[in-house]
């Protein structure tokens, strides 16, 4: 029995992604705002995420405006490896406010 891969084709997840927004524009607009019905998050530090063996010792409290915030800030900026740790959280969000998205 052949296990999971330890790798993901760039190709693949930028499918995906491009498939989730344009679900999401279907629903929300080309230009619409996803609501953030909720603002605070529970969040583990990176260096404790992957470390399995040991139960996380400190949670963290992230929050969702500021992830976005942070979003439209790289866009002015230029994006940065960050930028993706903050929109993994908005895009967590998503996922679980939007369980049913239809991806075409």
């Amino acid at each position: 029995m052949a296990g999971y891969p330890t790798t993901i084709a760039i190709s693949e997840l930028e499918q995906v992604l491009f498939l989730a927004m344009e679900a999401l524009k279907q629903q929300y607009g080309p230009l619409g705002h996803i609501p953030l019905a909720q603002d605070f998050y529970w969040d583990i530090p990176g260096e404790q995420l992957y470390t399995i063996e040991q139960e996380p010792a400190d949670l963290t409290i992230g929050q969702l405006s500021e992830d976005s915030q942070f979003i439209k800030e790289g866009l002015a900026r230029g994006i940065v490896g960050f930028d993706l740790l903050k929109a993994s959280h908005l895009l967590r969000y998503i996922s679980h406010t939007h369980p049913t998205l239809h991806l075409p």
